[in-house]
């Protein structure tokens, strides 16, 4: 069904966004302005829920993007290593960047969090009872922390994608050469000029490694209203509509907002850990929400996590029928590698249907591309992608509930 006063919500939701984003303009996980932010929204919570919660969790942020830096001490090293023979050396150096890699980044382990400082994340969530006994579970999500800036984004988003491939291929050749390198010189057929011509090349490629330095900002957050604020600001007049406007007989539903999601999904993972039992003890479902910048980019995410996590589809399916049913046109898509994750992924993980409604591409970028820049401001959200989002979300929950009664 169309929401008659929809555009009042679509305003609530921006002016929510603007005030949280102009207030609190980077809430990078563990700072003072995050645990505000999570605060703020949990005052929010408690106007309309029957039981409002937060939780706190602990955290490494800085492993999350700071592995990078260590890779290209590791790349540095290897080739050090070589130019002064020690090829077994420069191999198992290059080996462990590329573990690094995969497990802190494509699986989003706490691989090297031990390194970094702990700081404090904090989960913000509130429920809302049906009418009658609770047959389901649905939690509508989002996370209010801000990502660090993206300097490559920042500058140039159309060589992004370019430079991050330049970087992680040269470190990805330092493995397989070191390797090739160490089993010729084992069976005494290695000569030096392949030997000192694959080391400077490798010199050479050293210039897009070291260039990952300056990949990201390491003290400054973005302002984050397109990713992810406006999509807190959904779930929230979602929970709103279902608390004053129209009760659900069979349905309980939760608003949660995630700290931690730009480190790692930290704060998702700490909540599904925490809460599993309660999350397994009846049918939960989680739609989650995220980055709200082109409503011709809609679409239900299949996959997650790289592509590695597989998301429900029935979820993805429901949704974008629901969307046809209000004449905006959706697709189902996977997560492409090397994109990064969604909070749905944590709850995936632990056998909980999820999806993610996102309204960006994951693969074009423009020149005004705000994602992970100091342009995610108020003025990067589309208006259209949140109504469409919020009149998704409310259509979806009364379509689970309604399955549940006939």
């Amino acid at each position: 069904m169309k929401i008659k006063n929809i555009d009042t919500l679509v305003e609530s939701a921006m002016n929510f966004t603007q005030h949280v984003t102009s207030t609190w303009d980077s809430r990078l996980v563990g700072s003072v302005a995050c645990t505000e932010s999570a605060d703020y929204i949990k005052e929010k919570l408690k106007s309309f829920c029957g039981q409002v919660s937060h939780q706190e969790f602990e955290a490494n942020p800085g492993s999350f993007l700071g592995y990078i830096r260590i890779n290209i001490a590791l790349y540095i090293l290897g080739l050090i290593a070589l130019f002064i023979h020690q090829i077994l050396l420069s191999a198992v150096l290059s080996t462990l960047a590329v573990i690094i890699t995969v497990f802190q980044f494509f699986f989003y382990w706490k691989f090297v969090d031990f390194l970094f400082n702990r700081k404090t994340g904090k989960n913000v969530f509130g429920s809302i009872e049906p009418s009658e006994e609770a047959k389901q579970h649905i939690i509508i999500s989002a996370h209010h922390d801000s990502a660090h800036i993206f300097n490559f984004l920042e500058k140039n988003p159309l060589t992004f994608d370019v430079k991050v491939r330049q970087g992680l291929l040269s470190m990805i050749l330092m493995f397989v050469v070191a390797w090739i390198l160490f089993f010729l010189n084992a069976f005494d057929i290695l000569h030096k000029p392949i030997y000192w011509t694959l080391t400077i090349v490798l010199t050479l490629l050293s210039v897009f490694v070291i260039r990952l330095w300056f990949f990201y900002d390491a003290k400054r957050g973005t302002p984050g209203a397109g990713d992810n604020m406006i999509c807190v600001a959904i779930a929230l007049e979602i929970g709103k509509f279902f608390a004053t406007v129209q009760k659900l007989k069979h349905t309980k539903m939760t608003i949660a907002s995630w700290d931690g999601e730009e480190c790692g999904l930290r704060g998702a993972r700490a909540y599904c850990e925490q809460y599993q039992n309660q999350l397994d003890s009846q049918k939960t479902y989680n739609f989650n929400l995220e980055c709200m910048y082109d409503h011709t980019e809609m679409n239900f995410l299949t996959s997650d996590l790289n592509n590695f996590v597989k998301l429900s589809e029935d979820m993805a399916n429901e949704g974008v029928r629901i969307a046809e049913e209000l004449k905006y046109p959706l697709k189902t898509k996977p997560f492409p590698l090397l994109a990064g994750g969604t909070d749905a992924a944590e709850f995936a993980k632990i056998g909980i249907e999820a999806t993610t409604l996102s309204a960006m591409s994951w693969t074009n970028r423009t020149k005004e591309s705000a994602y992970h820049t100091t342009r995610d401001t108020i003025d990067a959200v589309d208006k259209e992608a949140v109504k469409r989002s919020i009149e998704i979300g409310i259509n979806y929950v009364l379509w689970k509930d309604k399955e549940m009664y006939g």
